[in-house]
């Protein structure tokens, strides 16, 4: 007796070429769809973060000023601004032309620095004394073991000088201190105390002449700008004229940010 032919189809062991092509497809358009999203997550994310920092910087300066007779953060002695008339003195600045040791994080309360090396892992007589005190020697000069990580923005990779944020020297030339209400016609929550430097420049301050060179103007994207810390301790996202017009109130308040 001859047995009749099986009805069942064959058992495949798996996926055609076709299909397996179909599959790789639908995953790259996913793929290709939630990319744009995921990195504007990040992006949102670094610039909270960045806020957060400067927040708690604001918090630190807060800490300083009763300490320290109203002054936002730590200055120099006064010296004779060159070229000026009739000659006029200003608080000195505690940047670049300091060693890293010296500079005005070191004189802030920030924990972390106590554990810092005192002396310095260096020889700070050989610390270059006249501008632009170059060359830049991150080896020679290590400026990470004097400044708190909460200087350091999360979108800022490898800044010079370890350090993402600069504040406004207009502050300590116009001896400007807290409880101040000389803003030129501004209020305090126009009024910028801290920005965010471009990573190849070295300064520890900005000036509104000197805002392109040395403030990252588009760090969080260009529809937003970089973040600012105010006067009043809010931290906001600003667009470059908008923040030049907080930096120098009194003397600038038509400058506006290069159109080219």
């Amino acid at each position: 007796m001859t047995n009749a032919p099986s009805s069942r189809r064959p058992i495949r062991d798996g996926f055609s070429l076709v299909e397996l092509m179909v599959v790789i497809g639908i995953i790259a358009v996913l793929i290709g769809l939630l990319l744009p999203s995921l990195t504007r997550a990040r992006a949102q994310a670094n610039s909270v973060a960045c806020k957060s920092n400067l927040r708690q910087m604001g918090v630190m300066f807060q800490t300083y000023v009763n300490d320290n007779q109203g002054w936002l953060f730590p200055v120099g002695p006064d010296e004779l601004v060159p070229f000026s008339n009739p000659p006029e003195y200003k608080p000195s600045t505690l940047g670049t032309n300091k060693a890293p040791h010296e500079r005005w994080p070191v004189y802030m309360h920030f924990s972390e620095l106590r554990a810092a090396p005192n002396p310095p892992p260096y020889d700070p007589a050989a610390y270059p004394s006249n501008p632009p005190y170059e060359p830049y020697d991150p080896i020679k000069f290590p400026a990470s073991f004097y400044t708190p990580k909460v200087m350091l923005c999360p979108t800022d990779l490898d800044p010079y000088e370890s350090h993402s944020y600069v504040i406004n020297k207009h502050l300590a030339d116009k001896r400007i201190r807290f409880g101040s209400r000389n803003f030129g016609g501004l209020n305090a929550t126009d009024v910028v105390v801290m920005g965010e430097k471009k990573t190849t420049e070295r300064d520890y301050y900005m000036e509104a002449n000197d805002f392109a060179r040395v403030v990252e103007p588009y760090r969080h994207g260009v529809r937003l700008g970089s973040n600012y810390l105010k006067f009043d301790g809010h931290v906001d996202t600003n667009l470059p004229n908008d923040a030049l017009v907080g930096m120098d109130p009194w003397d600038l308040r038509s400058t506006t940010m290069p159109s080219g």
